[in-house]
């Protein structure tokens, strides 16, 4: 659709605009989105905050579940028939949780989301968009992943629907646009055809010798097999452990100091413009001083900026920890996905990825339970943040382990 109006743009660029479109969408209402929802659902249904952390853990643990069936699907069905059945179970699962009565129907609702986010979030995005680059990969996915970011700002506007309208009507709301816009720019995104007839990376092919205009890669099988893999996947999980609970619950940890939804989600849309500088400046760094240096810089700055938040108590010094988050948070999303693609190439990226995604969700469904479960026996988030911030420094040890494999095939 986009390419036939833009001819003359690099198709890989109209690929990253839409991928990056998709994972704003999926980010403002599943990601960032269901935080501005969190307190309204304590107060409504009386419910723990462990308990329904846990639903948000479960979620994610579904998605990581499924990484390497999405992964296959990728691989198989591509990039575009994977992302619109996504956006379509994702976006009914969501108008659903408008009707929930009870903690059982929550839980399956955002199962049932899972499912369809985990089809439509940025693991079908790195997919296509890592197929388009070669020399400015790494470039290319952190502009993609600044939709990831930029959905954080969007949570004023949710917290807002929530204040006006209450939870079920907002979220009601969010589940139309997610599905019309989403559709949209969905039917856009594809991964590079072998014969495609512009160069890789949109530069002309003189510019480079011809060889470096092949596709590389490893089978899943072998990639499995090395430490480089594991490494990553690690790292990534420990990262997570901290990087989900600061999403999922720096809402309902300024409420509890007493400012309103909307004043707290000002410290969120900091938190997330903060990723943004994250995620741009990382593309450009890693281009220049590698994948390898410029994640493990990211993963300490998240670990630096959680166990900060420890000290918070209001949300001035929150912000100035979130700041400190921020760009490391947003640095490893992007240069995550470069990497793989780095060491393993991009003949099955998407499998490869699937299954990075399926062992790092590890730390991403144990870290907000672990921080709830911690607020509801202390009754403060303390501790919590200080547990998870030490956590997300073990990412670095993991990474620094991880090695490039020596050869790939055609």
């Amino acid at each position: 659709m986009l390419n036939k109006l833009f001819p003359n743009i690099y198709e890989g660029w109209i690929i990253v605009i839409a991928s990056g479109f998709v994972m704003m969408l999926s980010g403002s209402t599943f990601f960032y989105g269901l935080s501005a929802i969190f307190t309204s659902l304590l107060i409504d249904f009386n419910w723990s905050v462990a308990s329904t952390s846990l639903a948000f853990s479960l979620r994610t643990e579904v998605q990581g579940l499924t990484g390497p069936i999405i992964g296959l699907s990728i691989d198989k069905l591509g990039p575009r028939f994977t992302i619109i059945v996504g956006i379509l179970i994702a976006g009914l699962a969501l108008f659903a949780l408008s009707f929930i009565t009870n903690l059982f129907q929550f839980y399956v609702v955002m199962l049932i989301s899972a499912l369809g986010i985990g089809a439509a979030g940025g693991q079908v995005g790195m997919a296509a968009v890592a197929t388009w680059f070669d020399k400015k990969r790494s470039r290319a996915l952190s502009i993609m992943t600044v939709g990831g970011g930029i959905s954080g700002a969007l949570v004023f506007f949710v917290a807002w629907l929530v204040e006006l309208y209450g939870w079920r009507t907002a979220v009601q709301i969010l589940s139309i646009y997610y599905i019309i816009i989403g559709l949209f720019f969905a039917l856009n995104i594809r991964s590079r055809p072998q014969d495609h007839h512009q160069p890789m990376d949109g530069i002309p092919k003189m510019h480079f010798e011809e060889e470096e205009n092949q596709i590389l890669g490893m089978s899943s099988k072998d990639a499995l097999k090395t430490r480089g893999f594991w490494s990553i996947a690690f790292g990534t999980s420990f990262c997570l452990f901290a990087g989900v609970p600061i999403i999922l619950l720096t809402i309902p940890f300024l409420e509890s100091l007493g400012y309103s939804k909307t004043l707290a989600s000002i410290a969120m849309i900091a938190f997330t413009v903060s990723t943004v500088v994250g995620r741009l400046g990382s593309g450009y760094l890693a281009d220049k001083y590698g994948n390898k240096l410029i994640l493990t810089i990211g993963y300490l700055l998240v670990s630096i900026g959680t166990i900060g938040l420890f000290f918070a108590n209001d949300i001035y010094v929150t912000m100035i920890f979130l700041f400190i988050c921020g760009p490391g948070f947003g640095a490893s999303i992007p240069i995550r996905a470069s990497i793989i693609a780095e060491y393993f190439g991009t003949i099955n990226f998407g499998t490869i990825n699937g299954f990075c995604v399926f062992v790092s969700t590890l730390g991403a469904v144990i870290g907000p339970w672990i921080v709830g479960k911690m607020v509801d026996v202390t009754g403060d988030y303390s501790y919590g943040w200080l547990v998870a911030g030490l956590a997300a420094f073990l990412a670095v040890p993991a990474l620094i382990f991880a090695e490039k494999p020596s050869q790939m095939i055609k």
